[in-house]
């Protein structure tokens, strides 16, 4: 998720942690194992699976002290059972604003979510989307196009928030005025990515998490966090970052403090229970940067960057493998970069509207395609690699309109186009004053064949309630 764009600002200055609010005991920083290599696949040439099978290392769920599926305290949600359009049980979240409601009750005729197939094509688009908005008034304005989902970034005046200013100027106002529940997105993953520190109490980052408590501690900690941030209105959480520290070097330092370890042994482990500890308040966590941005080249925020070659970057997927087979999770797809990962899940397609990347044309593929426009990323995610089950939950994008990996490429109706195309159910922009156009250009891709209807069905019931 950005740490840079208008909602999501330069890191914030480095904070003193607050301690656990529950009564728990330290216990020294752990070593993290170093992490494992994976050699490429040798010669002759390894075939697409093969690629993909040494990409992946069997990912260790490590649930000891992080399993169960307990329930928040009595005034959080619990979480409910959705069925989403491929007809796939999944567990999300409750209302946005404190809501009861129900779940979704299957798909109809042609597969789309019973609680979307009434709607026409604009109204389905604009149900795909996640808007970042400044206040109130933004806002207002997205729910009045049919948006049900809206980003509290870095810029957003909190006195949206419920409870924290003019109820007539709050979340609970805004789904009111939706006439359902919203669903609610942040950015708080603790240290120096953490939005509702003012309002919700500060948390600390991932490395320090793992260095100084233990899984069960975290998982505590964070269902504590979890509560406080869903009074306010909040029902999910674009974390845990689940990459991998790559050290100083990789990635420009943009992940850094983010990461929990090295190892993904380690990073599984603690991310397991902070995801846990979210899901027991009745919060949604959404996993990201996937395939990986632990070993990155550099920023997203301020250009293109790459990963290793998809055969050896199997202890970065590990973590994915494992969080990602957890009821009620999230995944976003990150901008990275990939080579080979085109040719691993059977390429071929090639992204629209992103002319500029390649100087004109049909639009850029494989290694030069961020992972977020690239259905190859989708795929890969979708139907499992060796180690990785197939993933049937809610796959959003990163940021697609204020970060230059995407922006520096394509404008923002383009970049949503194309991130719908490639197989994203939740394509997230900051730039809430765009969303008419927006979904101009997704109505337009419909028609004239860029897009399917059927592109549209599942992240338009991603929230059935």
């Amino acid at each position: 998720m950005p740490l840079r764009s208008p909602h999501h600002a330069h890191p914030a200055a480095p904070r003193t942690p607050r301690a656990p609010r529950t009564a728990r005991t330290a216990r020294d920083p752990r070593t993290p194992r170093a992490a494992r290599a994976v050699s490429p696949s040798p010669s002759p040439a390894p075939s697409p699976r093969a690629v993909l099978a040494a990409a992946a290392v069997a990912a260790p769920l490590l649930l000891a002290g992080c399993s169960g599926t307990g329930t928040g305290s009595g005034d959080a949600p619990g979480s409910t059972s959705v069925t989403g359009a491929d007809g796939a049980a999944t567990t999300t979240a409750t209302a946005a604003a404190g809501s009861a409601s129900s779940p979704a009750t299957g798909t109809d005729a042609s597969g789309d979510p019973a609680c979307v197939a009434h709607l026409d094509t604009r109204q389905r688009a604009a149900r795909t989307l996640a808007v970042g908005v400044t206040g109130f008034d933004d806002a207002a304005a997205a729910v009045d196009q049919g948006v049900r989902h809206l980003f509290i970034g870095s810029g957003t005046d909190m006195s949206i928030l419920n409870g924290r200013g003019d109820p007539s100027r709050s979340l609970a106002e805004l789904e009111r005025r939706a006439g359902e529940p919203l669903t609610v997105s942040v950015d708080e993953e603790g240290g120096e990515v953490q939005r509702l520190a003012e309002v919700a109490g500060e948390l600390p980052s991932a490395r320090r998490m793992a260095g100084t408590m233990t899984p069960e501690q975290v998982r505590a900690l964070m269902a504590d966090h979890g509560r406080a941030i869903r009074a306010l209105g909040v029902t999910v959480d674009f974390a845990p970052d689940i990459d991998l520290d790559g050290g100083a070097d990789a990635t420009a330092g943009v992940i850094g403090s983010r990461a929990f370890s090295p190892d993904p042994a380690t990073v599984t482990a603690y991310a397991t229970a902070y995801a846990q500890g979210l899901l027991d308040a009745g919060v949604t966590p959404v996993v990201k940067h996937f395939p990986g941005h632990g070993h990155a080249s550099g920023d997203s925020h301020t250009g293109s960057v790459s990963t290793p070659p998809l055969d050896s970057i199997g202890p970065d997927l590990e973590p994915f493998a494992a969080l990602s087979r957890m009821p009620g999770v999230g995944v976003m797809v990150g901008h990275v970069q990939v080579p080979g990962l085109d040719a691993a899940t059977g390429g071929g397609d090639r992204v629209p509207g992103a002319d500029a990347a390649t100087g004109g044309g049909d639009g850029v593929r494989g290694a030069e395609t961020p992972s977020s426009v690239n259905p190859a990323a989708y795929r890969m995610l979708r139907d499992g690699w060796p180690g990785a089950a197939p993933f049937h939950g809610t796959v959003y994008t990163d940021d697609l309109t204020g970060m230059k990996a995407i922006s520096g490429t394509m404008d923002g109706p383009a970049s949503v186009v194309a991130a719908l195309r490639a197989g994203a159910d939740r394509p997230l922009t900051t730039e809430s004053h765009d969303v008419t156009a927006m979904l101009d250009a997704v109505v337009a891709a419909v028609d004239d064949g860029t897009l399917r209807p059927g592109d549209l069905a599942r992240g338009a019931g991603a929230d059935c309630r």
